[in-house]
Order: C-alpha cells, then structure tokens, then sequence
C-alpha cells in the first residue's frame, strides 16, 4: 500500500512537472508569435503612414499627367505617368499597363481615386515607389525650409541612385549635410523617435498578449546591433531577435537606424502556473485524496487488527469467568451426589448457596454481555424516577464489600445533593462496576473515596481508588468495548472488558459525561456528572 501510494504521488508529481514544461514551451511559442505579430502590426502602421503621405502629397503638390497608348496589335493598353515640375527632365515617364493598373484598383476596398491606386502600386513596384522618394525628396530639400543645398549628384547619391556618369559623382563630403537636409523633408527622423517605436511597439505587443491570454509583465530591449542581448536564465522567457525599421516615413535605405527587438518575461512561471491552477489543484487534490484513502485504509486495517485481538482477550476472559462458576456448581454438586452431604442438611444448605451465588454471577456476566448487544443494536430505554442518593451509594458499598475477600475501606462524602431524577438500575449498575474496578485492581488493602456534590445543574460523582494506576496510553480506550489494560501473561484479574463501555453508555443516555484521571501505582479517579432534574 505504502508502494501504491508513493507510485501515485511519484506520478502526479511527474505528471504535473511535464505539464508545467509543455505549458512553459506552448508560452514561449505564444510570446514568440504576439511579438511577430506585433512586429506587423508595426509595419501596417508604417505602410499606412505612408499612404496617407503620398496620397496627401499626390493630391496637392504634383500635378500629374497620363497618356494612353496602345500596342500596335492594340491587345494592351499602357499608362504613361509624367509627374509635372521642373524634375521631369531627369524622370522618364513611368509605364503600367491598364490590367494592372485595375488589378492594384482591386486591391482597395473602395471606390478609389487615381491617385490611391498609384499609391497601392508604389508598394509592389520598387521603381514606382523610388520615382515618390525622389521626386518628394528632391522638392523638400530645394523648398526654403531646408537650411543647405545640395548638388544634384548629392541628391541621387541619398536617394541611392549610383547610375551617374563619372564626372557627375565628385568626392563631397556630405554628412555636414545629413542633419540639415533631413530637417522638414521626408527624410527627417521624428525627435525621440528610438522612444515612439518602442513605445509603439509595446503597445501593440500588449494587445497581442491579451488576445492570446497572456497576462505577464515584460520588458521591451532595443538595440543597434543583433545577437547581443545575452543569455537569459532559466526563469526568463523570450521572444525571438526582430529587427525594426518601421519608425515614421522612412523607406528604403534612407529609413533610418535599424533597430533590433526582444520581448523579455521574467518569472514567467507564475503566468504559467496560474494558467495551469485548475489542473494543479485536481493533482494535488487527487493525491490529498489517495494519502486520505491509504490512511484510512491503514487505520481500518489497524483497528481491525487491534479488535481481532480483543475478540480473542475476550474470549479468553470470558472462558476463564464461565468456567470458574460452572467448576464451583461441579464440585458442590459433586459434593452432595457422592459424599453423602444430602445427609448433613448445613452442608447442603453450604453447597446449594455456592451454587446460587455463582448461578448469579453466571447470570451476570450473561446479562452484561447480552445489555451490551442490545444497546448496540437500538437506544436504551430509561426508566427515570427520583433517587434518593445516599440509600443508593450506601447500599452498593454493602453489596460490594460482601462480593471480596479484601480489606475494604470505603469513604462516602455527600455536600449537597439529596436525589437525582435518573434509572434506578441502570444508576446502580453504573456505580458498582466502578467500585468493583477499584476492588479488583487494587491490593489487599483496599482504600476507595466516593464523593458527591454539586456542579451546576450537574450532579458530580467521583470514585477514587488507591489501585495500581492505568497507564496514560491508555486512558483514552479504556472505555471502549472489550478494551482491557494489558498485564503480561499475568491473568489474575478476570473482566470481559465491557464494565466501563457500559458505565459510559448509562451515563452519556442520561445527558452526563465521564472522565478519568489516573497515575501508575498512584492510583485512579473516575469522576462522572448528569442533570439533577434531567
């Protein structure tokens, strides 16, 4: 059982440690994926900026100009878009064809202008969106808020354009000019925009967690280079390295500083824990459960033992208390049939007492057994009547000296209470099976105080012995069935081991409660209370 028990646990234990890994992994993979989507959050956000950028500036800055030409087997019609300033010259018109054109028109999912449609194309044609860059950029950087001019070359050479003829590409340098050029263009970084973009993508990042059901604190790191951030311990977790370049409208080369990201979780495990709570518990609960049932098993098994052998001391005793009567009622029968004690009436009259008193206490012995059975089996019946305490306790004292051959020395003290309501048998019973115990489990010189009195509605009696003394292992079974104070091989004190299972059965019917104080070799005292008008 003990094995059982332990496999349990050991599996539960077991069971509970890999399910905290697969949830652990299944939340790594969760932050990895909110940052990713995050990350294109952030990027939808960036694409947006620069529609509204290019719509705005399309629509009221650059005049455009379309011509419609047709192949000469007329099976494609192209668009040629001139942009109208004074950069035409160093612009080829642009060519898209009409089917294309509609496909990028059905991207929208609206009625859209010409100039939203050349918008959607710019982000799938590269050559269209560096026409945007450079012509815008070209305009900013020549309008007068820009504090530096710059040579034309210089221009292309920003915009990332290297086709140029030799002469054309001087050595200048130009990065007096970055700072300059970028202020009030398109090029122009936002202040604390290395803030704004982690502040931007916090936020997104939050709202992914909370789609996903993620509710854990976390740090967002920034760097300008990749790979290193370091190694976290085992209680962090980690999103995945993301590079981000998506601060305001930047495009291309001249986005701007690359950054790159990680999503840090310390203590996620309490997130995972909390996550799990319902499944840790019903673990736990089950294995409180399987220690409560092994537990209670054992004590059954224990009990069980521990009756099967007071069945047998019981048995014992009793063979012992049957045969001691059936033997004296043998020998004095014996007596009269065959040495002529028939003829000697005294004698006869001897041996027939014998028997009578031992037929009485085969009686009574039959009839504590068969009382025990019966309140077992249903409630007692009482039969309450007025007391009167005194006769009671005094005619018990008389009976029970008259039963031993001991020096008996009996004390009773009585301060204040005169009768009790109570069943005269029953209240009788109860008070010679505690003198007799402290007969029988005391010397040869035998000294018992009885002494009642008063305890608030309650009339106390104590008996109190100067026997051998029970030991404290056992004062809290000796008033269980069968239970009896074991004595070695040593058997010269007969019981059944009920007299007191009784006593505490009558008293506790009548509303009392029973105690009992003792101490080895000093003696015990056994103090029982019940309603003086109950």
């Amino acid at each position: 059982m003990m094995l059982s028990l332990t496999g349990i646990i050991m599996f539960q234990v077991y069971w509970s440690i890999n399910a905290y890994k697969v949830n652990k992994r299944k939340f790594d993979s969760d932050i990895d994926m909110t940052m990713q989507h995050a990350m294109d959050d952030c990027k939808k956000d960036y694409f947006d900026s620069i529609r509204v950028v290019l719509l705005k500036r399309l629509s009221s800055e650059t005049p455009i100009k379309v011509d419609t030409l047709y192949e000469r087997d007329k099976s494609n019609v192209w668009l040629y878009i001139h942009f109208a300033n004074f950069y035409t010259s160093i612009n080829e018109p642009f060519r898209i064809s009409v089917s294309r054109f509609d496909f990028y028109r059905a991207k929208i999912d609206h009625k859209a202008s010409f100039n939203e449609v050349l918008v959607e194309a710019s982000f799938y044609i590269p050559e269209l969106m560096n026409d945007f860059v450079l012509l815008f950029g070209m305009e900013d950087m020549t309008s007068k808020n820009v504090k530096s001019k710059l040579m034309v070359h210089d221009l292309y050479k920003l915009a990332g354009i290297h086709h140029l003829p030799a002469d054309a590409l001087k050595k200048q340098d130009t990065v007096v000019y970055m700072r300059s050029i970028y202020k009030n263009t398109i090029y122009e970084l936002p202040p604390n925009y290395k803030r704004a973009d982690s502040l931007r993508l916090r936020n997104h990042l939050r709202a992914e967690l909370n789609k996903a059901h993620v509710f854990a604190p976390f740090s967002l790191n920034f760097i300008d280079k990749p790979g290193v951030f370091g190694k976290p311990n085992l209680h962090y977790s980690e999103s995945g390295e993301y590079s981000y370049k998506y601060h305001g409208f930047k495009m291309f080369h001249i986005a701007g500083p690359e950054f790159f990201a990680r999503a840090i979780f310390r203590n996620p495990q309490y997130v995972i824990i909390k996550g799990m709570a319902i499944t840790l518990a019903l673990s736990i609960l089950l294995i409180l459960l399987s220690i409560y049932c092994f537990n209670y098993i054992i004590k059954t098994i224990l009990q069980q033992k521990k009756l099967a052998e007071l069945k047998d001391d019981f048995i014992n005793n009793m063979t012992h208390e049957l045969k001691t009567p059936i033997a004296t009622m043998t020998v004095a029968i014996e007596g009269l049939q065959k040495f002529n004690a028939l003829d000697d009436p005294e004698k006869t009259q001897r041996y027939l007492q014998t028997s009578r008193n031992e037929l009485v206490r085969l009686n009574d012995l039959v009839s504590k057994v068969l009382n025990i059975a019966a309140f077992e089996s249903e409630k007692v019946n009482l039969v309450k009547e007025e007391i009167n305490v005194d006769e009671l306790v005094r005619e018990v004292i008389t009976s029970e000296k008259l039963k031993t051959n001991k020096v008996v020395d009996i004390s009773f003290t009585n301060k204040d209470i005169k009768t009790v309501i109570a069943d005269k048998l029953h209240f009788r019973n109860v008070l010679s099976n505690l003198v007799d115990n402290a007969i029988k489990y005391s010397g040869e010189q035998v000294k018992i105080e009885i002494n009642c009195f008063k305890g608030g509605n309650d009339a106390v009696f104590s008996v109190k012995d100067n026997g051998m003394g029970i030991p404290s292992g056992h004062l809290k079974q000796i008033f269980d069935k069968f239970h009896r104070v074991p004595t070695g091989n040593v058997h010269n004190v007969k019981g059944t081991g009920l007299g007191l299972s009784y006593v505490k059965y009558i008293v506790e019917a009548h509303g009392g409660d029973i105690s009992v104080k003792s101490e080895i070799n000093a003696g015990s005292e056994f103090i029982f209370s019940i309603p003086i008008n109950a």
